[in-house]
């Protein structure tokens, strides 16, 4: 007796091996049942339950691990189409051919899938064309058969990234896409190109008043300051100030300076406990000696300046608002001598990109931008305007920014400074409140 035991547990321990090599392992994944593992492997339930005892009756549980018959096969496309039959659904066709339900529906386009009939024939594959075709929609924008190309907005995309990538401006998107905001959304569809239309971009480019020589000194002023837009003197008025960087809130900032909360906010009265990245705030207040007194580069054109330019029009307002939004985009961006593109500005090139993303040209040096348009006073700013200092100790305008909020009499702006990239600072800040030179209204008159 112990000899038979003996031998038939030999004979066990032989067959293991080939048990083993005779099953396949799924893991189930949303919506499988035994059913549908009988019907995609060739099976019948009776197989399953009988490898699988234990889950007999039981509803299957994502991540499971189900042993299926060696002898199974999964159920291939073997012919370009299926027959529909009783009870059948677009979802268990494409289930029992181990196909996406949206490639099935993609396959079948005259087919409505809510009321399939039997005996329809359903296409199991689609056309080479169009696996082409859906190969590349991943890598390329979405192009018709008139050649209209769209853009499909991702994740973190910016107006200006889209507009340096197709070489276009924002005012001719807008011209494509009524309503575009310089604000964008995910997935949102650009029209880049319409139809085989090759229109000419409309450039505006400012009338700058001729300039008269007056004498060999003023010749000489006016080939400095196109020259040293990248100087920027030391502050030393002793004035501390900090840039607001992401996830930064006033009360971490007055731990940081080691300044009371109440202290931060009388130096920034007009500063919310909303604060954005890129805003400068005032930690120490610093001491205005003198203010410059600045050289008049070019008398000549005095005599045409304003000081009370006409209020900017509803129309002017809109572009004042794109344009703030989209120099905006660049904050924290780094300073670069000569940058006019999106990887570093110095100040009057984020001028002349801004608005050349609005079709507006704008002369390449501060200097040059300080001799268009029309002066105005700080009582009579408006955002949209051009703002102008000296900081090269000369007295000559070399730095400019565009004004982007006024609260009260507190003008702030936005530009690249040299040490910090580009901020939206005060003209309250002892540094720049010693340095301001002019005000410019542009907008309405140069467009």
């Amino acid at each position: 007796m112990n000899r038979l035991h003996v031998l038939m547990l030999i004979v066990f321990l032989l067959t293991i091996p080939s048990i083993a090599q005779n099953v396949i392992k799924h893991k189930v994944v949303s919506g499988d049942s035994f059913y549908s593992l009988a019907k995609k492997y060739n099976v019948t339930e009776s197989d399953l339950y009988e490898l699988n005892p234990t889950l007999k009756g039981k509803t299957l549980q994502i991540n499971t691990i189900i042993r299926i018959p060696a002898k199974a096969t999964i159920n291939k496309v073997s012919s370009n189409f299926h027959k529909v039959t009783l009870g059948e659904s677009f979802y268990s066709i494409a289930k029992k051919y181990n196909l996406s339900l949206d490639d099935l529906k993609s396959y079948n386009p005259t087919v409505d899938a809510n009321s399939l009939k039997i005996g329809t024939q359903i296409a199991l594959v689609g056309t080479t064309n169009s696996l082409k075709d859906k190969n590349k929609e991943k890598n390329k924008p979405v192009e018709s058969a008139s050649s209209e190309i769209i853009h499909k907005v991702k994740k973190g995309e910016t107006i200006s990234q889209i507009t340096e990538k197709y070489n276009v401006s924002f005012r001719e998107l807008k011209k494509l896409n009524p309503g575009l905001d310089v604000k964008l959304q995910i997935n949102d569809l650009i029209v880049i190109k319409k139809g085989n239309e090759k229109t000419k971009p409309e450039i505006i480019e400012p009338v700058v008043e001729p300039v008269k020589i007056i004498s060999p000194v003023t010749t000489q002023l006016e080939i400095i300051a196109s020259a040293d837009d990248n100087f920027e003197e030391p502050d030393d008025s002793g004035e501390i100030t900090h840039v607001v960087i992401r996830g930064e809130t006033l009360n971490s900032i007055s731990k940081k300076y080691k300044i009371t909360l109440e202290k931060l906010k009388e130096l920034n009265p007009k500063v919310t406990d909303k604060i954005f990245p890129g805003r400068k705030l005032i930690i120490k207040k610093g001491i205005i000696t003198e203010e410059v007194t600045p050289v008049i580069v070019y008398p000549d054109i005095e005599e045409f300046v304003e000081e009370i330019a006409p209020p900017i029009s509803e129309k002017g307002m809109e572009t004042a608002r794109q344009l703030i939004d989209i120099a905006s985009e660049h904050l924290g961006t780094r300073y670069r001598s000569g940058g006019t593109k999106s990887g570093g500005f110095d100040c009057s090139g984020l001028m002349c990109y801004t608005f050349s993303q609005l079709n507006i040209k704008l002369p390449r040096t501060s200097n040059q931008q300080s001799r268009i348009g029309k002066k105005v006073s700080k009582n009579y700013a408006q955002k949209g305007d051009l703002i102008f200092f000296s900081t090269n100790g000369r007295g000559t305008v070399n730095h400019v920014g565009l004004i982007t909020e006024i609260i009260d009499d507190e003008i702030f702006f936005i530009h690249s400074s040299v040490k910090r990239g580009v901020i939206v600072s005060s003209i309250k800040e002892t540094y720049y409140a010693r340095r301001f030179v002019r005000i410019n209204r542009v907008l309405d008159i140069i467009n």
